[in-house]
């Protein structure tokens, strides 16, 4: 409460302006949440050290071109929808055993959905991989000198010995 009088400049907001305030958000959309994971996987194959808001710039930065993401989804709502996507129960018995429990539904999911889609081969190899990550806020994250990307999660991966296709991880 504090800290909203401080923001509020010492005024404390009424309980209409609330009201008023909660009742012209926008509703999400199935499609807008496909948008922004979209989004974020382009943002992936192209990333911007500047952060993912430089790519709704006007100013063109490196060899991307300007305000693309514009196109699909404004800035403001994207920010909006990522602020209440959630894909984990916080109050998940998980988390005190999984260090990846809040991504662990969603990788459970991708993982029947590719192994559907792929006839596992009769040769496979066990091996270690980095996913490299720059967060500081990532508790798996470790420091591996010897890696191209130096810092990452380590996982381990069953992959198809031919072709490096990563079968399962852990």
């Amino acid at each position: 409460m504090r800290s909203q009088q401080r923001r509020n400049g010492g005024e404390v907001e009424e309980l209409e302006d609330i009201r008023s305030r909660l009742a012209s958000v926008v509703d999400i959309e199935p499609w807008e949440v496909l948008r922004v994971v979209a989004l974020l996987i382009a943002r992936m194959l192209m990333p911007i050290r500047k952060g993912i808001a430089a790519h709704w710039s006007t100013k063109q930065v490196g060899a991307l071109p300007t305000n693309r993401f514009d196109l699909f989804m404004g800035k403001n709502r994207f920010f909006h929808i990522m602020g209440y996507l959630h894909f984990s129960n916080t109050k998940s018995p998980q988390a005190s055993i999984d260090r990846a429990w809040k991504i662990r539904p969603v990788v459970d999911v991708l993982q029947r959905t590719f192994e559907r889609g792929y006839q596992t081969p009769p040769i496979i190899s066990f091996d270690e991989a980095t996913l490299p990550s720059r967060s500081r806020f990532n508790p798996m994250r470790q420091f591996n000198k010897d890696k191209p990307h130096k810092w990452g999660t380590n996982v381990f991966v069953a992959a198809c010995a031919k072709t490096a296709y990563c079968l399962r991880f852990v």
